[in-house]
């Protein structure tokens, strides 16, 4: 039986994924920048590599699922 990740945050409880971790990589992956971590720190450099340069290759591996990390059980703690 799998984590209940939707028990963790009411962000994750509503984001309308059924939260089932994604398989693992499986070989490799050619990118311009890879990103350990899909947490809030993680997400937003991808998102502001990409907006600085579209064309650019991003790649964000994540343990878990995105989003699940401390951020989230802080944020929904306030």
């Amino acid at each position: 039986m799998g984590t209940d990740y939707a028990a963790y945050s009411f962000w994750l409880e509503t984001c309308g994924d059924d939260l089932t971790p994604r398989p693992a990589l499986a070989g490799t992956v050619d990118a311009d920048v890879a990103i350990l971590g899909a947490g809030y720190t993680g997400l937003w450099t991808a998102y502001y590599l990409l907006e600085r340069e579209p064309a650019m290759k991003v790649v964000i591996l994540e343990r878990r699922i995105a989003g699940f990390g401390e951020d989230s059980q802080v944020l929904d703690a306030q």
